[in-house]
C-alpha cells in the first residue's frame, strides 16, 4: 500500500517488490501478482496485492528482511502491509522506525504465527 498514490504507482511499486523477491531463492516461484478487476477500455486489471506462499523452512526470515530491504531503496513514502488468509494484518512504515531489524523481526514473527506448526521458520 502506498499512502496517497494511485493506481498506477501502487502497481509499479507491487511489480518492482515482485521483481525484487524473485532474486531470493527461497521464494523464487512463490510469489505472485493478485490483479484487480478488469474495467471497460482496459485490457487488464492492474496489480493491487503481492501473494506469497510461506511453506519452505526460513521463507518468512527471508520475506521479512528482503521486504524491509525493498522498503529502504525506495524514494517514495511506502506503508507495506501484510495480511493472513485469516484476514489478520500488519503494517509498518519505515520512515518512522527507529530500529528496522525490530520490523523485520515483528515482521517474521507475524508471518511466523501464520504457517502451520510444522512449516515455521526454524531459524529464528
Amino acid at each position: 500500500m502506498v499512502a496517497g498514490a494511485s493506481p498506477d504507482e501502487t502497481a509499479r511499486l507491487l511489480t518492482s517488490l515482485a521483481a525484487w523477491l524473485r532474486y531470493e531463492e527461497d521464494l523464487r516461484g512463490r510469489t505472485r501478482l493478485v490483479h484487480g478487476k478488469i474495467t471497460t477500455g482496459m485490457m487488464g486489471g492492474l496489480p493491487e496485492a503481492l501473494a506469497v506462499a510461506l511453506s519452505a523452512s526460513g521463507a518468512a526470515s527471508v520475506l521479512a528482511r528482503a521486504v524491509v530491504e525493498w522498503v529502504k531503496q525506495r524514494k517514495s513514502d511506502v506503508t507495506v502491509k501484510a495480511v493472513r488468509p485469516t484476514g489478520e494484518s500488519f503494517e509498518f512504515d519505515l520512515r518512522r522506525v527507529d530500529d528496522p531489524e525490530s520490523v523485520i523481526t515483528q515482521l517474521r514473527t507475524f508471518l511466523d504465527a501464520g504457517q502451520p506448526v510444522a512449516d515455521r521458520d526454524e531459524t529464528a
